[in-house]
C-alpha cells in the first residue's frame, strides 16, 4: 500500500514538474501575453466577492461538520463492537 502511494506521489510530482516547465516555456515565448493574462486574472479576482464566497463556504462547512463527525463516530463504534463480538466468539 505504501509503495502504491509512493509511486502515485512520484507520478504527481513529475506531472507538476512537466506542467511547470511548459508554463515557463510559454511565458518565455510570449511574456507580454502572460503579463496581460496575469493582470486580467488579478482584476477579476479583485472584482469578485471573495470574502462573501469564503464566508458562505465556512457557514456550510460548520453546518455539515457535526453530522459528519457523528456519523464517523457511529461507524467507528460499530466496527469496535463488531471486533468485540468476533473476539468473544473465538
Amino acid at each position: 500500500m505504501e509503495e502504491m502511494v509512493s509511486v502515485s506521489l512520484c507520478n504527481v510530482k513529475q506531472r507538476l514538474r512537466n506542467r511547470r516547465s511548459k508554463c515557463e516555456d510559454r511565458i518565455r515565448e510570449s511574456p507580454a501575453a502572460s503579463v496581460l493574462g496575469a493582470v486580467g486574472v488579478g482584476y477579476l479576482l479583485h472584482r469578485m466577492p471573495v470574502r462573501a464566497i469564503l464566508v458562505t463556504q465556512v457557514r456550510i462547512l460548520s453546518a455539515l461538520a457535526p453530522p459528519a463527525l457523528f456519523l464517523y463516530g457511529a461507524a467507528k463504534l460499530f466496527t469496535f463492537l463488531q471486533r468485540g463480538q468476533a473476539a468473544d466468539r473465538e
